[in-house]
């Protein structure tokens, strides 16, 4: 049985803080996944922490992704980057700069698989808006969304698939919904929001892999 290995590599948004671990949509992978493709060992790694930024993720990419020999890296990083919260704050040159060499890094890694050409697949993720509101200042809808410009192009650079998750959620900010996709402090995600990155997510993997699950040789995007 050919396995396939998928790591989530973020944030808070990656973790599932305020939720159940069965939220996330690293759980809801190894929940599914193995139901819909049986041919596949599917092994999943839930590497998100919360607070982090893109600077301490090119410090840990060895041990949370690199170590597990992945096939495919979704990456989502830029909430705390583009917050004013002491400590947290990252430029958008030096998210820019990070964010480039984590991709580097993960598509020179040779994962020895034997699954397209033992390179990983790099799957970029916009992050996603939030409510603008008094109770929790340290960032805007307008700072994040333009860190989420910097992730698309980025992907266009490194010919990475890309999940515009900014958009998927910001398409629905005049609307009462809206206010569902998140929790109370209006940044991190509600059972709902996690819903529609899930079936984002999962959406993707359909494409990466054949009707049996195997991972196509994807040669760009």
């Amino acid at each position: 049985m050919i396995q396939t290995t998928i790591v989530g590599f973020g944030d808070s948004l990656t973790f599932g803080y305020g939720v159940s671990q069965r939220t996330t949509y690293t759980r809801r992978l190894e929940a599914f996944l193995p139901q819909c493709y049986p041919s596949v060992n599917w092994k999943i790694q839930n590497s998100g922490i919360n607070g982090d930024t893109t600077r301490e993720a090119l410090q840990r990419l060895q041990k949370d992704v690199l170590r597990h020999h992945p096939n495919i890296v979704f990456i989502l990083f830029g909430s705390n980057d583009s917050s004013f919260l002491e400590g947290q704050y990252r430029t958008p040159y030096e998210y820019e700069k990070n964010l480039c060499s984590i991709v580097e890094q993960i598509h020179k890694h040779n994962n020895h698989t034997g699954l397209h050409h033992c390179q990983p697949i790099v799957v970029l993720i916009t992050p996603p808006p939030v409510i603008d509101t008094d109770f929790y200042p340290f960032t805007t809808t307008e700072r994040v969304e333009k860190y989420g410009e910097i992730v698309k192009k980025i992907a266009e650079q490194y010919h990475c698939p890309i999940i515009d998750f900014f958009n998927v959620l910001q398409e629905f900010s005049q609307t009462d919904m809206f206010y569902s996709f998140f929790q109370e402090d209006g940044i991190h995600l509600s059972e709902q929001g996690y819903d529609y990155l899930y079936d984002c997510i999962f959406s993707m993997i359909t494409r990466l892999v054949d009707r049996n699950g195997i991972l196509k040789e994807v040669l760009s995007f």
